[in-house]
């Protein structure tokens, strides 16, 4: 397996690169990268992975709120026009329902494109109803409701496949090598889109397999409560979320796992449901993963009270504590292409 990222840069975090030129020769047949991830900014990504094109939690447009004229907004570009610049979307994937994760204007956008109608959305328990009752006029079929610890299984089969032979279907299904399986995890957070429905719908991460490799992203996540101030001493006597070693030890070694820095302060308020720094280097070490990705940071204004462009320095500093390389960790742009040959 060969790992490929850009070097690290000074004005990195400032940078918005979406190549789509190589994003869309991702299928070409002389094309020898098995996998692709494209972080396109806080918590969303485009997965390429064994021919299939999967959004993770595509806030894509400017607003995460209710009001369209108040509240955490994007600040950075996504890097594409439209959705007619990428190929086709095959599944969609939601960890939680806020509106920093789950976006009504992006998705609306998505199924506009004639290529995308076929599209599969899977999502944790409780939130298929919103789908239906905001009237996008997705197909009830293709909207897929999943628990913790969940399977499902996607795989591409031959144009000319007689789904009504249930035999042969399976048979075809059995035999595929195209194929994908998707797992529901566990994660610390919460749900709700109004004061009505706190904690009504699941939350969760993600794990994608192909016969390959292993992609993990662990949604919105926190790893433990703290109050505003306490000592380094006392950091780990705080109890922490058993979730991500038993992920790490069913679903692990991951090569490549997504995983959040931030909002982080106030701390009392905003640890049990987000990561800090420190709380994400224990959650790659905790997990597995062979190479981490830094997410949640440097997009979205107004989630919390700190600076959203220092997170990956506070990252840095963790992992230099830990004594762990920071090519283990990345840092990267939106836009930047990961690739997995």
């Amino acid at each position: 397996m060969t790992f490929s990222f850009v070097a690290q840069e000074k004005n990195k975090r400032l940078k918005v690169d979406v190549d789509l030129e190589k994003i869309n020769s991702y299928n070409d047949k002389n094309n020898d990268t098995d996998v692709q991830l494209i972080w396109l900014g806080h918590a969303a990504f485009l997965l390429q992975m064994n021919g299939f094109n999967i959004l993770i939690d595509p806030l894509l447009h400017k607003r995460a709120s209710p009001l369209k004229f108040v509240g955490p907004y994007r600040c950075k570009d996504r890097g594409f026009k439209s959705f007619a610049d990428l190929p086709a979307i095959d599944v969609i994937l939601y960890t939680h329902n806020h509106y920093d994760h789950l976006d009504r204007p992006t998705l609306k956008e998505i199924f506009r494109e004639k290529k995308n109608k076929k599209c599969q959305i899977i999502c944790p328990v409780g939130i298929k109803k919103w789908f239906r009752r905001k009237l996008l006029r997705i197909p009830s079929r293709q909207i897929h409701e999943v628990d913790w610890w969940d399977d499902f299984e996607i795989s591409r089969l031959p144009e000319n496949t007689n789904i009504k032979d249930k035999e042969l279907l399976n048979k075809v299904i059995a035999d595929s090598k195209q194929k994908i399986v998707l797992s529901c995890v566990p994660c610390q957070h919460n749900s709700g889109r109004s004061l009505f429905d706190q904690n009504k719908t699941l939350w969760c991460g993600w794990v994608a397999k192909d016969q390959k490799y292993s992609i993990y992203h662990a949604g919105d996540t926190g790893y433990r409560s703290t109050p505003n101030k306490f000592s380094e001493e006392d950091l780990d006597k705080f109890p922490y979320c058993p979730a991500f070693k038993q992920i790490g030890k069913i679903h692990g070694p991951f090569d490549i796992a997504c995983i959040p820095v931030g909002p982080v302060y106030p701390a009392s308020i905003i640890s049990p449901d987000h990561a800090n720094a420190n709380d994400a280097v224990n959650i790659h070490i905790d997990c597995q993963s062979k190479h981490s990705i830094a997410m949640h940071w440097g997009t979205v204004e107004y989630l919390g009270l700190d600076n959203i462009k220092y997170g990956p320095e506070e990252l840095h500093d963790e992992l230099k504590k830990k004594s762990i390389p920071l090519d283990e960790f990345h840092e990267v742009y939106i836009g930047e292409t990961i690739t997995l040959k």
